[in-house]
């Protein structure tokens, strides 16, 4: 049997298509910015998780894809892990027609004893990444006081260039800068570092009114000056930001900033498929369907209120998330506009100093003469901006 499955997916660049599967709306913590306000005991079956790696399979196949990847989510996933491994047992005995990953997002407090040996073994076929909020203080009081709960030595030595996904909220924004610094020092190369969307910034989680812009922009200016004290280290998204879409402009633009409904299903344990797996949420345990949306047009999945606006190239947004709070997967949320524009204002001084030595930095040095001068027209763009 030829074994098609590959866990070199990290900084992968490759075209994909991303079998979601919502495993269990269940989960073992109460994290702050939990989106998921609807739980309860269903568990995705055998059968809708077979026919939708079969669908993808076909999918890929139809649209000229690289590999698959099969993204088990909860809920906290590893509640169902004798269904994911099952399903696994199942896709691992099966020839596919091109190559494929199984991955899983988790807050590592279940990987333990069985399941930690059980995720080792097929270390080369199975992925687990790590949900890590920074600090030991930052962590718990954004996901339930579990840090010591989880054996972050081995998500950091079984999958060496995974990294993890650490999610800002407003009541750990204050040690942002320890925190970002604290993965790197714990060995982790990368640090998926997004910020929590759908909550209200101007307040932390006990109730207290913060100035979030004022706390982010020492908080930025901190981390940008870390980085340009050690070259060698790779600085986060949150400040390396896509100078070079920036450059190119709003008509540049190919594709959307996410995969949702294009590269994307999700299929839910109630037998739906769905863009993603945010759209669950607004239609979790009724009847209503989630309207048909053209993913694939991306002028018409831009915010009205951005037009003109040079920095949507490279600005998030998640229309899961985008629909739950307004209805309208274009509208996006404002919070998220400020804090990018604080981040764009840190980054293009970051890399501006940066570029003043491009060889030194491993941010700049992989870049070719082309790329260098994208960069340096978007960073310029950004300071005339704010200029």
């Amino acid at each position: 049997m030829t074994d098609n499955s590959f866990s070199t997916v990290a900084g992968v660049k490759s075209r994909r298509c991303t079998c979601s599967l919502y495993m269990t709306e269940r989960c073992n913590l109460n994290c702050v910015y939990c989106y998921e306000h609807v739980k309860s005991d269903r568990c995705l079956s055998e059968d809708i998780a077979k026919e939708a790696i079969i669908q993808t399979f076909d999918r890929a196949v139809e649209e000229g894809m690289e590999y698959v990847e099969i993204l088990f989510h909860g809920g906290e996933p590893f509640i169902a892990f004798e269904r994911i491994k099952a399903i696994c047992d199942w896709v691992w005995s099966q020839e596919w027609p091109c190559k494929y990953v199984c991955y899983a997002t988790t807050n590592g407090t279940l990987v333990h004893g069985e399941i930690r040996k059980w995720l080792y073994d097929n270390r080369h076929r199975f992925i687990a990444g790590l949900s890590l909020d920074g600090t030991r203080d930052m962590h718990n009081r954004n996901r339930s006081g579990s840090y010591d709960q989880i054996d972050i030595a081995f998500f950091r030595d079984t999958w060496p260039t995974q990294g993890v996904k650490m999610t800002p909220s407003p009541g750990t924004i204050d040690t942002l800068a320890e925190g970002v610094i604290h993965i790197h020092e714990l060995g982790f190369t990368r640090n998926n570092c997004s910020f929590a969307s759908g909550v209200d910034w101007s307040h932390d989680d006990r109730g207290q009114t913060i100035d979030y812009k004022k706390i982010l922009a020492e908080q930025f200016d901190e981390l940008a000056r870390y980085y340009l004290e050690h070259p060698d280290i790779m600085p986060v998204d949150m400040l390396n930001i896509r100078f070079m879409a920036i450059a190119a402009g709003r008509k540049a633009m190919k594709s959307k900033l996410c995969g949702a409904g294009t590269i994307m299903r999700c299929w839910t344990p109630d037998g739906r498929c769905l863009p993603c797996h945010l759209f669950y949420e607004s239609c979790k345990g009724g009847n209503d369907d989630i309207p048909q949306f053209d993913f694939g047009n991306v002028d018409n999945l831009s915010d009205p209120r951005c037009e003109g606006c040079i920095l949507e190239p490279a600005c998030p947004t998640c229309y899961g998330g985008n629909y739950i709070s307004s209805g309208d997967i274009r509208i996006r949320d404002m919070h998220t506009c400020e804090i990018m524009k604080l981040r764009a204002l840190a980054g293009s001084w970051m890399i501006g100093r940066m570029l003043e030595s491009p060889h030194k930095y491993v941010a700049l040095s992989g870049l070719s003469d082309v790329q260098l001068a994208m960069t340096v027209k978007g960073v310029l763009a950004i300071q005339r901006m704010f200029d």
